[in-house]
């Protein structure tokens, strides 16, 4: 994701009657499978600052197949080492592929995003990242290499070419044309990016640097694992919301192990253990170069397609100045049903965003526009609701360290065949360039109007809305221009 934060838990409430259909006899998806490939790269640099300052600087991009040799997909750029800690980039990236002999391969590519952090100067936010890459595959989908890439921030100071190393894992995205609404079907077995669950997380650190302050964040976490094992893996993003530390974001890669006390007289308790290693800082949160790392014992309680769970543990950075006690609820819902059963077939969408706010107050006086880039993921629970969850990041206006993230609900109707209408209400948490949003957490709202050619089709998108910091002082109109990609997964 991806500045990638955020969710917030209790979005139960949003789905009495979500389920309430009862199953019907199920019947194969309308259409044949949709099956892809996509890439997982994960990339590091070291690129030059002002007066001979180096900044760690580590990138992960989700590249979709599409064709001719081109992918395209979302990406997030992050500080690893030095002493900018927090300083995260999110945006899309566009490549084009060409295979060689004997497992050899060269991309050229373009990475455009907005974001900043740890006082890094990076003007506007702006930053656009072309590079070429040469690559050899080490095993089946796995691919190793090194890149030569050139960092700029047009309206900063940060310009700089240099080498760097680059891997890559391929997998499949499967889905099916996009129903208009959800209905039964026969699953498909893994669908989407194969997560088996999506989890809302509200998670607090009490930090041991003597300032006493408890962090307070919200967040998501997406989970992989194979049927029956008691391992996963997954990826977490989250931000702050309270305690002081707005503009404070983390991107972590998670792994936990569960185990069942007592399957036969406490069904669906488990317990384990979580680690968690990753990119964090800003909100004044000294985590110096950027990496913290969390380990954390977990209970869990699991109903059907949702699970309930807490943990508790200690988290640390790479530098002094970040240790503290972490503790999180959250609530996780299943994504998928075992290939052949019965499953809703659903649709999701992933949305590319510009929205531009009128009037942003910052806490040195200074008020003006401000322009973002942001990515949302949406998917319809009912004939009309949809619940989403969305990243945003500055690019233009002076705020180029300001990014947010929300998590809502919304509800959807079609108009005529190339028309639809909407309205979402969203709650999140948001900080840096200075900008007034009080301890961080906000509340959004947008009504759209979108075009297509058909249900199944991608869709242009126009909004109005408004954003107001919660316990701060921005209050501002709000214009969204947006496009849309629909497929349809099978799942719960």
């Amino acid at each position: 994701m991806l500045r990638l934060p955020i969710c917030i838990a209790c979005l139960a409430c949003l789905l009495p009657g979500a389920h309430a259909q009862a199953p019907q006899t199920p019947q194969a998806p309308p259409a044949p499978v949709d099956t892809r490939k996509v890439h997982w790269q994960l990339g590091t640099e070291t690129v030059g600052l002002p007066a001979g300052e180096r900044m760690g600087l580590m990138g992960g991009t989700l590249l979709f197949d599409q064709v001719d040799g081109w992918a395209w997909g979302p990406g997030v750029y992050a500080a690893a080492r030095g002493r900018r800690g927090g300083l995260f980039v999110g945006g899309v990236a566009v490549q084009r592929r060409w295979e060689g002999p004997g497992g050899w391969s060269a991309t050229a590519g373009l990475f455009a995003g907005g974001g900043g952090g740890a006082d890094a100067p990076v003007g506007s936010g702006l930053m656009l990242r072309p590079s070429v890459q040469l690559g050899y595959a080490l095993a089946d989908g796995v691919e190793a290499g090194v890149s030569l890439s050139q960092v700029r921030f047009p309206s900063g100071d940060i310009r700089g070419t240099q080498w760097g190393l680059v891997m890559s894992w391929s997998d499949r995205f499967r889905s099916v044309p996009a129903p208009e609404v959800p209905r039964w079907a026969t699953s498909i077995g893994s669908s989407g990016l194969g997560a088996a669950s999506l989890s809302a997380t509200l998670s607090s650190v009490a930090l041991r640097d003597g300032s006493q302050r408890q962090v307070k964040l919200v967040g998501a976490r997406a989970e992989w694992r194979r049927p029956d094992s008691a391992f996963s893996w997954g990826a977490e993003s989250a931000g702050a919301a309270g305690g002081g530390a707005a503009g404070y974001m983390e991107v972590l890669g998670t792994g936990a192990w569960r185990f069942s006390p007592s399957p036969a007289a406490l069904p669906g308790l488990h317990l384990g253990v979580r680690a968690a290693l990753g990119l964090g800082g800003g909100g004044a949160v000294n985590t110096a170069g950027g990496a913290i790392a969390r380990l954390a014992g977990t209970a869990q309680w699991q109903h059907q397609e949702w699970t309930l769970g807490v943990e508790s543990g200690a988290v640390t950075g790479s530098g002094p100045g970040y240790r503290g006690r972490h503790n999180q609820l959250w609530l996780a819902m299943d994504l998928d049903r075992p290939q052949g059963q019965p499953a809703r077939l659903v649709r999701t969408e992933w949305t590319m965003a510009i929205q531009r706010y009128d009037h942003a107050a910052r806490a040195d006086g200074h008020a003006g526009p401000l322009s973002t880039v942001g990515l949302k993921l949406a998917r319809q629970v009912g004939e009309h609701l949809y619940l989403t969850g969305q990243a945003h990041s500055a690019y233009g206006g002076g705020f180029g360290a300001y990014s947010s993230g929300f998590v809502g609900a919304g509800l959807v109707q079609r108009l005529s065949p190339n028309w639809r209408a909407g309205g979402e209400l969203l709650i999140g948490a948001a900080g840096g360039a200075g900008v007034r949003t009080g301890g961080g957490a906000l509340g959004q709202g947008v009504l759209w109007a979108g075009w297509s050619e058909g249900p199944a089709r991608a869709e242009w998108r126009v909004g109005l809305g408004t954003l107001r910091a919660l316990r701060g002082e921005i209050r501002t109109p709000l214009v969204e221009l947006s496009w849309t990609m629909p497929f349809g997964q099978t799942g719960p």
